[in-house]
């Protein structure tokens, strides 16, 4: 398969994952995840591009920051799920008007990895599946390498938020896209501390979240 530089942000879903405010002090790095997301979140009003996001039944509501921003019309809503899989059976109808799904959120190992196997493994599915790897966490900081080389190894694309953004902002020739550069130029110091934290580091181990 043929992959452009340029990702088409109208048939691209960004997909949150379990959220929620529950989890926030046993995940690593759960606030500056947070920001990646809502930096995300927040782009995809300018670029018109669809979200949906999904909590685990019983586990109460999503972190208030995240929450907050997902409104406008290009939000599918909100899905409960008991299984770790995303691909509910009230989610898979919405995913045939994609080809590109974002995947962030917890945990990278258990419902990050569930979720990118079964879109992968979907019959004739033939989308691209991106994982941010600055924009999704475990409860254990050293899952989260072991599982990001699974799902590139199967077949997902684990890049950054902020190259994610350029590849969807296109050429950069698009003067309507100025919001989203102010807004990457805006969150740059909290992007660098999310990929101190939350990215794998050439030791094995990964920095300390505060």
């Amino acid at each position: 398969m043929t992959h452009s530089r340029i990702i088409d942000r109208h048939r691209t879903l960004l997909m949150i994952c379990d959220c929620q405010e529950r989890f926030r002090q046993g995940t690593h790095g759960f606030n500056l995840m947070a920001q990646s997301i809502t930096k995300l979140i927040k782009a995809s009003r300018f670029l018109k591009m669809a979200t949906l996001l999904t909590e685990q039944n019983g586990s109460g509501p999503t972190a208030q920051e995240i929450r907050s921003e997902l409104h406008g019309p290009q939000h599918l809503g909100t899905f409960g799920k008991d299984c770790f899989s995303m691909i509910t059976d009230e989610v898979r109808p919405l995913l045939k008007n994609y080809d590109n799904i974002v995947l962030v959120g917890i945990e990278a190992h258990v419902c990050i990895l569930q979720t990118a196997l079964d879109l992968l493994e979907i019959p004739r599915f033939h989308k691209r599946v991106y994982i941010l790897a600055d924009a999704i966490s475990a409860c254990h900081e050293l899952e989260i390498p072991l599982a990001l080389d699974r799902m590139r190894d199967t077949g997902a694309v684990v890049t950054t938020s902020e190259a994610m953004l350029f590849q969807l902002m296109g050429d950069g020739s698009d003067s309507n896209d100025k919001p989203i550069s102010d807004l990457i130029k805006a969150e740059r110091a909290n992007t660098a501390k999310a990929l101190e934290t939350l990215l794998p580091h050439p030791s094995g181990t990964a920095t300390i979240s505060n």
